[in-house]
């Protein structure tokens, strides 16, 4: 199996998670990226710019990718969402995503779904700002009745946006799983974990977690944490305190574990760093 290249170091840690685990996925299929073009609708090159960081992979790439590795399909694309936001968020430190083949990409309306009235966010239709309700008739003149509907549109955007908001954040902590702690939970007041090695068919334990292909990595925290630090500590790698935070002492030493058994060097122990800890 060739050995990857470092991801680009200012990479955001949504965006590394994604290619990370695409390179998994491609590891796991045993295929070259030229198969891999052949098998989809992308290039060899364009996987080289995916599978390398430089470029942020399509959806439609993502799926492809994950439909050949037998992967669960609403995880992946989990990840992608996330990683695509990211990218959004930070336009000029991201990799920008690249092109989707010719009918891939969904169409929207012409003019796009967040047009708004003419004239800017804060113009209200004309002839409508001091309109009121004729106290004689009980009726509301055509201007009030259209500045109502106008104002109440704007309130039903916010509305969806809150919930959209809302929605995405709850994605991250479903992605993130019990591995992947959000910040949070990280700065949690730090206990002390003790190093219980066993060893069972060729693999070796710490007594705090038993997985081989969670993904872990910086702020994480948690028995998955612990054990990384435990199972560093006996290969002859210094984690710091055995106390089930992801910091940069454990980010570093797992780096080092991953350059002595030839493993591409991202901080992130994902199955093929669980491998060498384990073994």
């Amino acid at each position: 199996m060739a050995q990857w290249k470092p991801l680009p170091g200012d990479l955001d840690l949504r965006v590394r998670q994604l290619i990370v685990r695409l390179r998994e996925l491609k590891d796991e299929v045993g295929i070259s990226t030229a198969t891999l073009a052949g098998k989809t609708a992308y290039s060899k090159s364009s996987w080289e710019r995916y599978l390398n960081g430089r470029t942020c992979p399509p959806r439609h790439a993502v799926e492809a990718l994950g439909k050949l590795a037998g992967a669960d399909p609403a995880r992946l694309l989990a990840l992608w969402m996330l990683a695509d936001q990211a990218r959004q968020a930070r336009p000029g430190r991201e990799p920008a995503a690249d092109t989707e083949p010719a009918g891939a990409a969904d169409t929207e309306p012409a003019g796009g779904a967040d047009t708004e009235p003419a004239g800017g966010a804060d113009t209200e239709p004309a002839g409508g700002a001091d309109t009121e309700p004729d106290a004689g008739t009980g009726e509301a003149p055509p201007g009030f009745r259209r500045r109502f509907r106008w104002r109440f549109g704007r309130v039903g955007v916010a509305v969806v946006s809150g919930v959209a908001v809302l929605s995405l954040l709850g994605l991250g902590i479903w992605v993130a799983g019990p591995g992947l702690s959000t910040r949070r939970s990280s700065v949690a007041t730090p206990s002390s974990y003790h190093c219980d090695y066993t060893t069972r068919d060729g693999r070796t334990y710490a007594g705090h977690s038993t997985t081989s292909d969670r993904l872990v990595a910086l702020n994480a925290g948690g028995k998955d944490v612990a054990e990384v630090q435990c199972l560093l500590k006996r290969h002859g790698f210094d984690p710091g305190r055995i106390d089930g935070l992801y910091g940069t002492h454990t980010e570093q030493a797992v780096k080092d574990l991953q350059r002595a058994g030839g493993a591409v060097a991202d901080g992130m122990v994902g199955p093929q760093t669980w491998a060498l800890l384990r073994g």
